[in-house]
Order: C-alpha cells, then structure tokens, then sequence
C-alpha cells in the first residue's frame, strides 16, 4: 500500500470520527421542540418610538425549544465540537463564549457545566457561538419576527403585557423576584404554547442584524430576516436584573455578535424538515467530507434503498434510488442540506453543507 493511500484512509478516518462525533453530541430532544404553527399578528408596540411603527406579519410554521440552551447543553455541543472558536464557514475564527462561574469551564480539558450550573441557560456565548451551536444542531437562531411571534402565542394571539401573563412574577425573573442572580431554566410558568423563560433571567439573541422598524418592510410581509447588514444583532426578552416596566414582550435590543455577558443567551428553531427526525434514526450512518465540495460519501455497511436531498427551504434537490455511498455535488450550490437515507426501511437523516 502506498503512502497515498495511508493519507487517504487516515483523513477518511478523521473526517468520519468528526461527523459521529457531531451528530453524538447531546442535542435538544425533538420532544424539547414546541411546535409553532403558522399564522399571523401584529408585530411592535405603538407605546414605543423603538418598538414601532407596528405592522401585520405572516409567519411560518416552525419549531422553538421550550427552554433556552444549558451550561450541559452547550458543554456536549463543545467536547463534540473540538473548538472554542468557529472551525469554518462564513464566520470561521470567531470566539463562541467566554469562561463564567455560572457557565462553562475547563476541567483537565473538558468542558462542563459550573457546579450546579448545569440546567441553568447558557452565558457568556457570543451570536457566532449561539448560531454555531444551533447549525450543528440541524437549526438556527430564530428571527426577531419569530421570536415576537412566539413570545405572544402564536397563530392564537393574547395581548399580555408579558409571555403568558399580565402579572410579571408568574412568568419572568426580573430586578424583583430573581435577587439579581440567573436562575434554573423552566420554573416559572409557560406562556400557552409551553414556551418558559421568554421574558426574565437572559437575553436571548436572533438571527436579525438590529434596525429600525421606520425601515422596515410594510404589512402583509412573510417572515422577515430583518436589515441585510448592520453592527449589532436583536436580543430580546429582558433579562434578571431589568425592572418590570421595561420587560414587556415587545421591547428591543441590541449587541455586536462578538460580545458576550453573563445575561445573554439563546433558544434553538429548527425547521420542519429538521425537526421531524426518525427517532430510530442510525448514528452508525455518516456523511464525510462535511462540510463538502465536489462529492459526499455515505459510510453504511448496509445497502442503501434510496437517497432524497433537500435544500435548507424543504425543496426537493436530488432523488437517488440504488446503492449510492458517492454523491457528486457539482451542481450544488453553496449552502445546507439535509438527506434522507433509507436503509433496510429505517430512515436516516443528516444534515451537510456544500462551500464552493
């Protein structure tokens, strides 16, 4: 055997322990995953010169974790992961988080959770660290719309003043209740979609870059991004040491994606393609190189039945039927996609990304 061929099998090697180790890691169960159906409301607060002018938005069915991510959420995702920073893609080399008593730490080169921290939301994580944790996942960080859309109740609309409840204390740490300290996710009360903590204990980034909603889009608008460029991104929900007048639902904020602080955290959405998985679902099955160019490799010892490829939208890009373990992605283009990999009638299905 030559010394190509050894390199070869190595890097084969590496890349395939990569891809177990990621899609191993402890993600955010499917049954953590609330579904937010489809609907419309008005978004903004008239009351509010930042919060206005308020507009009628159409909104997607989607998928939002009840709770924010954990310290042991967030640690998993890292020990999997191999890298404090960004390994590649659009936002390579940037920091995902910082070390906090009440976060993440290093033990003998591990990451955990602080002592006792381990249910408690995730801190000190940047925006690039927070939308990397949810890439990985099979997700992303929600829109601002989203997150609004959510917070009121989705397509079954209730005007509270908070997420759930007129009465800041049911639902929400905040300056009066919380001793200025974060707290454990989940023990204050739901808002009706069984969604906790969209008001009080952190701040919770978006996708969005931070704009003015005076340059924003008009009513009847589907599912907004937000500005297409900006120097801060939108967090919103208010956090354990705000006072009740500013933690209403609709109120804005801001952060360059490069900070971090010990009241910033984020909740994961994952599209319905991405969220409805087989839960007998293989983790021997693994795609390498992923990221990928040219071509990606599916390592089942098993025959396959049929390959689907969808792109990022739901759409249908590629149906294989046979034994196909070698893909040809030259007609791809740059972005994520998700496949369905049958095999002996088990469905499989894994998420890669083509880079040109």
């Amino acid at each position: 055997m030559n010394d190509m061929s050894l390199r070869m099998k190595r890097i084969i090697f590496l890349l395939s322990f990569q891809c177990y180790l990621l899609v191993a890691f402890s993600q955010i169960p499917n049954s953590d995953m609330i579904l937010i159906k489809a609907g419309s409301f008005i978004m903004g607060n008239s009351s509010f010169a930042r919060e206005s002018p308020t507009r009628t938005l159409n909104i997607s069915q989607f998928y939002m974790s009840k709770n924010v991510v954990t310290n042991a959420q967030f640690a998993a995702f890292l020990n999997a992961y191999g890298s404090s920073i960004v390994k590649d893609g659009e936002f390579a080399g940037k920091p995902m988080f910082k070390i906090d008593s009440w976060g993440i730490i290093n033990n003998n080169g591990t990451w955990q959770a602080a002592a006792g921290y381990d249910l408690f939301p995730m801190i000190e994580v940047t925006w690039y660290g927070a939308n990397e944790f949810c890439k990985v996942s099979g997700g992303r960080l929600p829109t601002e719309a989203e997150w609004e859309y959510a917070a009121k109740g989705g397509p079954t609309q209730q005007s509270y003043t908070y997420s759930g409840n007129n009465t800041p204390t049911v639902v929400a740490w905040y300056y009066d209740n919380s001793g200025l300290i974060n707290h454990q996710v989940g023990l204050k009360a739901a808002n009706s979609l069984g969604l906790f903590d969209m008001n009080g204990n952190v701040y919770q980034w978006c996708s969005d870059w931070f704009g003015r909603y005076t340059d924003a889009g008009t009513s009847g608008d589907s599912d907004p991004k937000g500005p297409s460029s900006g120097v801060s991104k939108v967090i919103r929900g208010g956090y354990r040491s705000i006072g009740y007048g500013d933690l209403h639902l609709t109120n804005r904020e801001s952060l360059s994606p490069d900070e971090s602080y010990n009241f910033v955290g984020f909740r994961l959405v994952k599209d319905l393609i991405s969220a409805v998985e087989n839960p007998k679902d293989d983790a021997k099955i693994l795609v390498f190189p992923n990221p990928a160019r040219q071509y990606i490799n599916i390592n089942s010892t098993a025959n396959i039945e049929s390959i689907k490829i969808f792109d990022g939208q739901g759409k249908l890009i590629k149906n294989i039927a046979g034994n196909s373990k070698n893909i040809s992605l030259v007609d791809f283009s740059a972005g994520v996609y998700f496949m369905k990999i049958l095999v002996k009638s088990k469905l499989t299905i894994r998420k890669f990304e083509v880079v040109n």
